[in-house]
């Protein structure tokens, strides 16, 4: 899953205050910890598929839609088709139960962190009154995964400038060469990345004890409040009948 270092809503039919995003992710946390159940889960990924199309990611909601329903699709025949070794029912509904689990918070992650602006976010959590102390580490930490996926796409293209080989079968043979060639030279652009981002954030000023002007608007809209009782309905429904219930 690719990160963008600037969140790109300019394709977006939907553009959600970034507080109602904040809420997404925990509810997804929420419907995964308290349903057990196929449909409160397909309910919240088909919403949370649309959600992120309508915020102008629609190909990736297009795609992660289809891959939810075809890995319940796939559990569900596995489980109730009554063939096929004990071993492998238990391994392959397993497996999809991992990626369903974990689906829901990559996904809210996703929607957060590629169609948010970090200057509107920002502005969202000052609106929160977040302290400095949360606000400063949340911004270097959103530079910082893309930024760090750059660095990651330099060393290799470094290293393949230099004929060595980063592939699974080249690392597990030479797992020392891995160290020096690849760990390395990671960590200390992580650490030169990690300086220069916290004294981009000093020098902008994210410490200072006064308020803040931003030339972003943090308000909530109509459109904000519709997503926020459709995402409380999924939240209820899915603590209701996510384990005991008329559905699957």
């Amino acid at each position: 899953m690719d990160f963008e270092i600037y969140g790109d809503d300019s394709g977006a039919v939907l553009k959600l205050d970034p507080r109602v995003k904040i809420l997404i992710f925990f509810a997804g946390s929420a419907v995964v910890l308290n349903s057990f159940r196929l449909t409160p889960q397909y309910l919240y990924g088909a919403f949370l598929c649309a959600i992120l199309a309508l915020c102008g990611k629609k190909m990736d909601g297009l795609k992660f839609f289809c891959l939810w329903t075809f890995l319940i699709f796939f559990r569900i025949c596995v489980t109730s088709s009554g063939k096929g070794h004990p071993i492998f029912v238990s391994l392959a509904t397993g497996v999809v139960a991992l990626i369903l689990f974990s689906m829901p918070i990559l996904l809210s992650l996703s929607l957060l962190l590629r169609t948010t602006r970090i200057n509107h976010l920002l502005s969202a959590l000052q609106a929160m009154h977040m302290p400095a102390f949360v606000i400063i580490p949340f911004a270097v930490l959103l530079r910082f995964i893309p930024t760090v996926q750059d660095e990651w796409n330099g060393i290799r293209k470094a290293m393949a400038f230099r004929n060595i080989s980063l592939e699974p079968g080249a690392i597990v043979r030479a797992p020392m060469k891995t160290v020096e060639y690849i760990l390395i030279p990671l960590l200390f652009s992580c650490v030169a990345v990690i300086e220069e981002m916290t004294a981009t954030a000093l020098a902008r000023g994210l410490d200072s004890e006064k308020k803040r002007t931003s030339y972003e608007t943090v308000r909530m809209t109509a459109a904000d409040y519709i997503v926020i009782a459709l995402l409380i309905g999924i939240v209820i429904f899915a603590m209701i009948f996510g384990k005991d219930g008329p559905f699957l």
